[in-house]
């Protein structure tokens, strides 16, 4: 990650919905790598829109947001989607396509082995060795059993909601993004993936800002912030705030 002061920038920030009903209205948010921020509310305060916006997918509003530059930037919807005709197992290593392309070139120059790509491969050996690569299997294998995820062979036609969270959860933490945001992580979820899943955010070592209706989430993600939709005021999280979880 490149460096810089702030993860994440957002100011006078302004969402209109067709019609000319207001969303939310100067919206200021800033904040520094491996800030933890929960975001509470009623229903319809706009909560899953500004996560859209700070994701990039809204773009459809007035005022100043951007990640900053070289910051990679994970989302996580209520409603994940999987590739359709990938299996599980197949789903997950889309989060580590760049690390498998790296492993997958040193073989292929390993087998082909020249002089000419002598060079190549010495630079390779040596990513691999800095980001513990060799082993990329196995650590995909300890995720997916972390969080409880299904067969690698099941298809995503077959997946149940909180399965399908499941797994796009655990791509996403294996991208290793430099912010997590995410909209109510633990839906739907089994009491056993549910803690799996609040022990991956508690230890998370990014930023993290949570969208959820579940106190017991909100409190393993221990927030230094909280940001209170749709007026937008900000403030450093206490346990006062637990009760207007359940509002979201």
């Amino acid at each position: 990650m490149a460096a810089y002061q702030y993860v994440y920038h957002m100011d006078g920030v302004s969402k209109t919905y067709p019609g000319g009903k207001k969303c939310f209205e100067n919206i200021r948010l800033s904040f520094l790598p491996g800030v933890k921020i929960g975001v509470v509310g009623v229903n319809g305060a706009g909560k899953s829109t500004l996560l859209k916006i700070m994701a990039g997918l809204d773009t459809d509003f007035s005022g100043e947001a951007w990640a900053a530059e070289g910051a990679k930037v994970g989302y996580l919807p209520q409603e994940p989607k999987l590739e359709e005709g990938l299996t599980v197992r197949e789903n997950v290593m889309l989060g580590v396509k760049a690390k498998k392309d790296i492993l997958d070139r040193y073989n292929d120059l390993a087998m082909n082995y020249s002089d000419e790509t002598a060079d190549e491969m010495a630079q390779l050996q040596d990513e691999i060795d800095a980001n513990n690569l060799w082993d990329l299997d196995a650590q995909i294998d300890v995720s997916m059993e972390a969080l409880r995820c299904p067969p690698d062979d099941a298809m995503p036609e077959n997946l149940s909601g909180g399965e399908a969270r499941r797994v796009a959860l655990c791509r996403l933490l294996l991208e290793q993004p430099d912010m997590l945001l995410l909209d109510e992580p633990t839906n739907n979820l089994d009491p056993a993936s549910r803690e799996e899943i609040l022990d991956a955010l508690a230890h998370y070592s990014g930023s993290v800002v949570l969208v959820s209706h579940d106190d017991g989430a909100v409190l393993a993600l221990n927030p230094e912030r909280v940001l209170i939709m749709p007026d937008g005021v900000e403030d450093h999280w206490s346990d006062e705030y637990a009760d207007l979880v359940s509002l979201a």
